[in-house]
């Protein structure tokens, strides 16, 4: 009895369940039937249909302006003609994406009224010739209601479909779109020019020898700090143009009548120089222009951290770095003694370096089993600045004298330690200010020059009491 209840109740909801399925294909067909204004085609819809390497011009008008570009002999170009170089690949893009435009559905197969698609006066037409000599020309309306579509339809036809939104960009690219951003794409490596110029006064001037070896040739002659360097070259090769703003301008608009900075960097071979102005974002976006160009352009300098660093903080801080095997002799004059070290030293084999601390033996070691003369001579070339300070005439008996004999010739550099009071010395190099001002107290750290030499001083009495 349970088994036939069970079993009548089974046929109940089967019964239950077809009925529903009839009521709504019944009611889907009678919707299929009428006649709605818009298809839901799944499928896309091919508005025009098109090869990439069959597009021969593409013409835009749009809000942005209007221009053509023209492919001649696999090269393309744009007319009216810009400043920049054209990125072919980006217009090989557009013309693969204008060529075979799809569209999502039909809206109308005859439209009696395009106004109100925006079509009465479209707001950009995009015009595609091919190399068969035919065109095709899309003309652009309004975006959908709910604002994830774009209405179109073809030159000279009333059929309205709507594409992807996506397309709004595609049919409305500015003429800056195709320009080449990149301004100088080269390893920093390769760079051997920097200059900074601020409101009109040089920064500095940058003669790049190589990674390690910097001259500052303006506003005075100095040795770089390599390191700092090298982050700026790193930071410049960055830079690129953002977008092109205006090819007519008015310059005082965007701050470039007086550019508020300037910079030039090159490889060698070529050299870029940029004028920037108005920051439309602090320490972000700014305008920029090429000096012997008119187009105004934006570029993204927040790589640029160096350009509020103060002349100082470039400046290599060490008052002379001679390499050991530079030097063949040396008289450091302290505390009233002179002392004199003979170098010899051996290309490529440093194991056979030898040293005398006053015409004696000066090859020992320390408990740490690094040479102590090694030492010395790091605590006499290791003397760096505290502060750059210019405009000082130093005067007065040097507390400190290191005079280094240079290979080949034997040829003298005099570094002087003069006191400029309790507790600085300027430093002085060949009777020449130097601009550095250094620490008295430097002397006497653990690592300086009186504790390195009492060291050595004391190993070599050591070794010649044995």
């Amino acid at each position: 009895m349970k088994l036939f209840r069970n079993a009548i109740i089974l046929v109940v909801v089967l019964g239950l369940l077809g009925g529903a399925y009839f009521y709504l294909s019944n009611r889907n067909s009678d919707k299929n039937d009428g006649s709605a204004s818009e298809s839901t085609q799944a499928e896309e819809i091919s508005v025009t249909s098109g090869k990439q390497e069959d597009v021969t011009s593409i013409e835009f008008n749009n809000e942005k302006g209007s221009y053509k570009l023209v492919k001649k002999d696999n090269a393309w170009s744009m007319e009216p003609g810009m400043e920049f170089e054209i990125n072919s690949s980006y217009v090989d893009s557009a013309a693969s994406d204008l060529a075979d435009v799809n569209a999502n559905r039909i809206i109308e197969e005859k439209a009696a009224d395009l106004g109100k698609y925006g079509l009465d006066k479209p707001t950009a037409s995009v015009k595609v010739g091919m190399k068969d000599g035919s065109i095709q020309e899309i003309e652009v309306g309004a975006a959908t209601p709910t604002n994830d579509g774009l209405y179109i339809k073809k030159k000279g036809e009333d059929k309205v479909y709507v594409v992807g939104l996506y397309y709004k960009d595609k049919f409305t690219y500015s003429r800056g779109y195709f320009a080449v951003k990149d301004i100088l794409p080269v390893d920093p490596k390769t760079l051997k020019k920097l200059s900074y110029e601020k409101n009109g006064e040089m920064q500095f001037d940058l003669d790049i020898k190589s990674e390690s070896d910097v001259d500052i040739v303006a506003p005075v002659k100095e040795k770089a700090e390599a390191s700092d360097v090298s982050a700026m070259t790193n930071a410049v090769v960055q830079l690129a143009i953002a977008d092109i703003v205006d090819e007519n301008p008015d310059l005082a608009q965007y701050g470039l009548d007086k550019p508020a900075f300037t910079l030039e960097y090159g490889d060698g071979k070529t050299t870029k120089k940029i004028l920037f102005g108005k920051q439309l974002e602090k320490g972000k976006t700014t305008y920029a222009k090429y000096p012997d160009g008119k187009s105004v352009f934006t570029v993204d300098i927040s790589p640029l951290t160096f350009l509020d660093v103060k002349f100082s903080n470039i400046v290599n801080t060490f008052v002379f770095l001679p390499n050991i095997n530079d030097v063949n002799k040396v008289e450091l004059t302290i505390d009233g003694k002179t002392i004199v070290s003979d170098i010899t030293t051996v290309k490529d084999d440093s194991d056979k370096d030898t040293f005398k601390v006053d015409g004696k033996d000066a090859n020992m070691e320390g408990s740490n089993s690094k040479s102590l003369f090694r030492n010395f001579y790091s605590a006499m070339i290791g003397i760096t600045m505290s502060r750059y300070e210019t405009g000082a005439t130093p005067t007065g008996t040097p507390e400190v004298t290191i005079k280094y004999f240079m290979k080949p010739d034997s040829k003298p550099v005099t570094i002087e330690y003069i006191p400029k009071d309790q507790n600085y010395f300027y430093a002085v190099k060949d009777g020449v200010y130097t601009n550095r001002v250094v620490l008295k107290s430097v002397l006497d750290e653990p690592d300086g020059i009186r504790a390195s030499y009492k060291a050595l001083k004391e190993a070599i009495d050591k070794a010649e009491k044995k």
